[in-house]
């Protein structure tokens, strides 16, 4: 289980100063030679304020609300506000506002602003129907106190931007990490590398990033969305930069996906078209075959095949281009499954299909556990722990990563000490050790809530080395693509084992889980495949 480290750790009144600051430090080291002229001047305005200003701009540039009411501010750390606020107001990071703020008060405060216009609010009014129907600053201001927004918000979120290299993270995650809800390997300051090597790299980013959010958000019409997306971000396609481009395909994926619902299918190619990943490529196939534009289809579905290596993706390329030469081809998945043999459980397990065949084996003396993928995932992720976390002066930019930036790449090497499968009590020793020395860290293949090592002494003592190895070797080269799809149980008694895979009536094999299947009996792994049938 996790470290719970919550109570042992009280947090500095001002602890979201101690981390922007932190940010700001790594920024002015990092990133100085790549600021341009606003980011400067945020800099050293900041670093001008006194500090209950800069801990009362931290509060209130890190809410989600765009503007606050000056009498429901309340931050005992900092004191009183007067002073501050008008510290903030004069070196221009905050400002006093009053139109289009009434969305901020509560109704019952709408409805009695409304009384003073003459206006009866109905009380089926929901807030922002109340809130619409109160316009008159003047009023608002004799009702409140005033109320303040602060400003420079862009380069505020950029710079932590900058530290992250995402919009998706921000000053909470030091937070979470110091309340112990999630602990990280450490990395030593010195050895964070900047994720971005040029302003080019980091403005292409955060405009992607930026798109991406207002897509999800937006309420405007597919067409003005693509219009959008026209003129934003399909210019960027041709000079697509390293960092940019994940984040560059999951947008356009998603933008496709949506021209297909509305069933535009010419514009979802153009969107399409831009991505080479297996995703992509696979709904272009699909488009095209839906036109009528089979050759077309064809075509792009022997591209996917080339260039793929995701098993999902690839037999999905397959099963395509052996339905076009023969419509009598039948999926291996479905083949394989109707060879699988049969297993009766009481109907009280519908719903929970692997606890019935887990009864049902034990109840032939065999020890079953459920596993899927995580004994496979916690096993290789202790067994590897040194190699993910060796050399920390590559691939971390922050102290919230669990795993090296470049973690599943092609990029990402290192032997596997498969020489160490030979002597199995040694290797268990070794697992526990690691497991104690970094309980609860963040690891990508690890999960401590199913780590279970009575289970993990099991599958060890009847493992065959070759198998163990071969398995290993090849998830550890394919951890983009290849950690799912392994068998739900695992059944043991003395020598004899297997994995077993659960299939309900109506349940389908998938291609992943084939490609293991079969890779596992390859490698003198049993795996056994059941069909469920409920009791009469």
């Amino acid at each position: 289980m996790p470290n719970d480290r919550k109570n042992e750790i009280e947090l500095s009144e001002t602890y979201y100063w101690d981390h922007f600051s932190y940010i700001l430090h790594y920024v002015d080291r990092h990133y100085l030679f790549l600021l341009q002229e606003a980011e400067i001047a945020f800099l050293k305005d900041f670093s001008k304020l006194t500090f209950a200003a800069q801990c009362l701009y931290l509060r209130l540039a890190s809410r989600r609300s765009t503007c606050f009411r000056i009498e429901k501010l309340n931050y005992p750390e900092i004191g009183e506000l007067a002073t501050p606020l008008q510290v903030l107001r004069m070196s221009g990071f905050l400002s006093d506002v009053s139109d289009g703020v009434e969305s901020i008060f509560t109704k019952q405060e709408c409805v009695s602003l409304a009384k003073k216009l003459g206006i009866k609010i109905p009380a089926s009014a929901s807030k922002e129907e109340a809130a619409a129907l109160v316009s008159s600053a003047d009023l608002i201001a004799t009702f409140s106190t005033g109320v303040v927004a602060p400003l420079r918000m862009e380069v505020f979120a950029f710079l932590q931007f900058l530290f992250f290299g995402t919009r998706s993270r921000d000053l909470t995650d030091f937070v979470v990490r110091d309340l112990g809800h999630r602990a990280f390997v450490e990395v030593q300051e010195d050895d964070l590398k900047p994720y971005f090597t040029t302003r080019d790299e980091a403005e292409q980013k955060w405009a992607i990033s930026m798109w991406r959010e207002w897509f999800y958000t937006t309420s405007v019409s597919a067409d003005e969305i693509l219009a959008s997306w026209r003129v934003n971000l399909m210019p960027i396609a041709t000079e697509l930069l390293e960092p940019s481009v994940r984040a560059f395909e999951k947008t356009c994926y998603a933008l496709g996906r949506l021209l297909e619902r509305e069933k535009a299918y010419l514009e979802a190619l153009e969107v399409y078209e831009v991505s080479l990943t297996g995703a992509s490529l696979e709904r272009r196939v699909r488009v095209l075959q839906k036109m009528g534009e089979l050759d077309e289809a064809i075509a792009w579905a022997r591209v996917g095949l080339e260039l793929c290596v995701s098993p999902t993706e690839i037999h999905f390329f397959e099963d395509f281009l052996a339905k076009q030469a023969s419509k009598k081809s039948i999926k291996q998945v479905t083949a394989s499954l109707k060879q699988a043999e049969l297993i009766e459980i009481s109907p009280e397990y519908i719903g929970q299909v692997e606890a019935g065949v887990v009864a049902h084996f034990q109840a032939e003396g065999y020890y079953a556990a459920f596993t899927e993928n995580q004994i496979w995932r916690n096993f290789l992720g202790l067994f590897t722990w040194e190699l993910i976390f060796a050399d920390r002066k590559e691939g971390f930019h922050h102290p919230f990563q669990w795993a090296p930036s470049h973690y599943g790449k092609e990029s990402f090497a290192g032997e596997l000490p498969l020489h160490l499968l030979e002597d199995r009590v040694a290797l268990l020793s070794l697992l526990r050790t690691r497991a104690e020395a970094n309980q609860g860290a963040m690891n990508p293949l690890v999960d401590w809530y199913s780590l279970d090592f009575e289970l993990m002494e099991r599958f060890l003592q009847v493992m065959p080395t070759a198998g163990l190895a071969a398995i290993c070797q090849y998830l550890w080269e394919h951890l983009g693509t290849h950690v799912k799809g392994f068998p739900d149980l695992f059944i043991q008694k003395g020598d004899e084992f297997a994995f077993v895979e659960v299939k309900s009536p109506n349940d389908h094999l998938s291609a992943i889980q084939h490609f293991w299947h079969d890779f596992m009996r390859k490698n003198g792994v049993p795996v056994r495949l059941v069909r469920l049938k409920y009791k009469a």
